[in-house]
């Protein structure tokens, strides 16, 4: 797992990268200024934390079966079986 730092130099890399970026301001187009740079440095350091922080659990929402197919799965299979469903979606997206 990426310490802040280096999630930090990972965004500010990526912002270097995509220089130079315009933004739309009454209508007319602009260079970023050298404080709104650091600012999507700073967003991108953060929404790259979150992801690695709690990512598991959107990932895990979308690979879970519905509710009904769950059930489905209990009354089918047992809980055992419902269990090792669930415990492989846990395994492949493990908390950070």
């Amino acid at each position: 797992m990426a310490t802040l730092e280096e999630l930090k130099i990972e965004a500010t890399a990526e912002i270097e990268a995509a220089k130079p970026q315009y933004i739309s301001v009454n209508n007319e187009e602009r260079e970023r200024t050298e404080a709104e740079y650091a600012q999507a440095v700073t967003d991108l350091t953060n929404l790259k934390w979150q992801k690695q922080e709690y990512g598991y659990k959107s990932n895990r929402a979308l690979e879970y079966p519905s509710i009904a197919d769950q059930l489905d799965d209990i009354f089918h299979n047992g809980l055992d079986a419902w269990k090792a469903t669930i415990q492989a979606v846990k395994d492949k997206y493990p908390k950070g």
